[in-house]
């Protein structure tokens, strides 16, 4: 019952959202009783909360003409209403996506679950679906992170949570003819005592709903929160948490060697488990980059003293067919894993399902980051790929392995082809645990589309190594 009143709630605003109201009723009562059902091979908590959830969105999307677009409650706040309005003009099966997993805040293996999908196809689809909705309503507002998805996306968040506060619970229905039709044959097996508990339990719900579900009294509390550096009790409730800058690491297509972006992932009481998530899901920002792993679940993640043990689902190995690949996606997730944990000597160890690994991943020492030979020479930090930056002063970060020649930055117009700005980069900092040394420089920038390509010298005989972003200033 407990676990009713807490998501109850939540799956009557999803329901709403997702475009049938006239159904919300039937569809919440049947994710609970098709739980009821499963309530001994489902221990977990957050295990029944995805299973209810997964239950009522796919009830919901039956009941709704598949063509048929989406009617979002509209808000007070302009910015969030205009993002309201996008996601009603996407197609439905976008429009489904964005709702899901910004309004629920689940991303990842639990979004991929949820929605049915592959991992690898889910993160596409909904890369794809955001990137839509961006260019439809344009960058993020003054105060995120101009340029950064993951700020577009928090956006995109608050927009739907403002929305939700909007549903009213549905009017009052027999409850027990309602039981009798969902639950059918299995409800004849059930003891009378029990039938009772169960619609004892579903009036209170909609007791809960009524109550908890009426209309904001004031346009103060459904406008989105001022982005502040300091975390407030409005903010909470309609931002996901996030820790900025975590390096996270691809392969190049080009080249092979490891190449890092800096990325927003959720605050979690485990980072660790958040940075291996991320590494098996997210999409990288520049399409020069790839990910050698493929589609598969992380089942724990667990550190003790200076070893971290990462234990994956059989899914996440499968494509890993050669040892190439293999050494690429290990070395991924080890660099990343230490990144975080900022010591190089780090010993990560794999399992597989709890056990052994496959050979290229199975080692009695672990592995490290140190060494440096598969890194890229050359990486830009700041500014991310497609990054979107107000007018004014830019700055160009990164980093260069030893040895290699001091950083040659170029900016180009992209629409005129002029180069504005040739720049040599200072080199900042020490030498890191994984040999590398930190470069910046700035040049100022008005309105316009540009490329950031930033030039290095590496190896004996040397050999000129590139990088490029593309940059969008407004």
């Amino acid at each position: 019952m407990k676990l009713y009143e807490e998501q109850g709630i939540t799956l009557h605003r999803l329901v709403v959202l997702l475009g049938v109201e006239d159904a919300s009723g039937r569809i919440v009562r049947s994710a609970m009783l098709a739980l009821h059902r499963r309530g001994n091979r489902l221990i977990d908590p957050g295990e029944r909360v995805e299973f209810m959830q997964e239950h009522a969105v796919h009830l919901a999307r039956a009941s709704r003409t598949v063509t048929s677009q989406l009617t979002l409650p509209a808000v007070v706040e302009p910015r969030q209403n205009d993002i309201l309005r996008g996601i009603a003009s996407l197609p439905p099966r976008m429009a489904e996506i964005l709702v899901v997993s910004h309004y629920l805040s689940v991303f990842g293996p639990e979004l991929a679950a949820i929605m049915r999908m592959s991992v690898r196809g889910c993160n596409q689809k909904l890369e794809i679906s955001l990137e839509t909705l961006r260019a439809k309503v344009g960058a993020a507002a003054a105060g995120g992170q101009p340029g950064s998805l993951e700020s577009f996306s928090q956006e995109v968040t608050a927009a739907l949570r403002a929305s939700a506060r909007q549903v009213q619970a549905p009017g009052t229905v027999t409850l027990e003819g309602e039981l009798a039709q969902l639950s059918g044959q299995y409800r004849r097996h059930l003891a009378p005592r029990f039938v009772v508990l169960l619609t004892i339990i579903a009036i209170l719900l909609g007791l809960l709903l009524a109550v908890l579900t009426r209309p904001q009294p004031t346009p103060a509390v459904l406008s989105q929160p001022t982005a502040s550096s300091a975390p407030s009790v409005t903010s909470s409730r309609t931002l996901p948490a996030q820790v900025r800058n975590i390096a996270v690491y691809y392969v190049g297509r080009s080249d092979g060697l490891l190449h890092r972006e800096l990325r927003d992932l959720p605050s979690a009481e485990n980072l660790l488990n958040s940075v291996v998530e991320a590494v098996l899901t997210l999409v990288p920002l520049d399409p020069d980059y790839r990910s050698s792993w493929g589609p598969g679940q992380v089942l724990s993640v667990e550190s003790a003293g200076d070893t971290v043990t990462i234990d994956l689902s059989a899914e996440a190995y499968a494509e890993l067919t050669t040892d190439e690949l293999a050494v690429q996606a290990r070395n991924q997730m080890v660099f990343s894993v230490n990144a975080l944990v900022g010591d190089a000597d780090n010993a990560v160890f794999f399992l597989q399902d709890g056990a052994a690994p496959p050979d290229t991943f199975a080692s009695e020492e672990g592995y490290t980051s140190r060494n440096a030979g598969v890194l890229a020479p050359l990486q830009i930090s700041t500014p991310r790929n497609q990054a979107q930056l107000s007018v004014g002063r830019t700055s160009i970060t990164g980093t260069i392995r030893v040895g290699a020649s001091e950083p040659i930055v170029q900016v180009t117009d992209v629409d005129s082809g002029a180069v504005l700005a040739t720049l040599e980069a200072e080199l900042t900092g020490t030498v890191s645990d994984d040999g590398q040394k930190g470069w910046a420089t700035a040049v100022s920038l008005g309105a316009g589309n540009y490329e950031v390509r930033v030039t290095t010298s590496w190896g004996a005989p040397p050999v000129e190594f590139l990088e490029n972003k593309s940059i969008k200033i407004a």
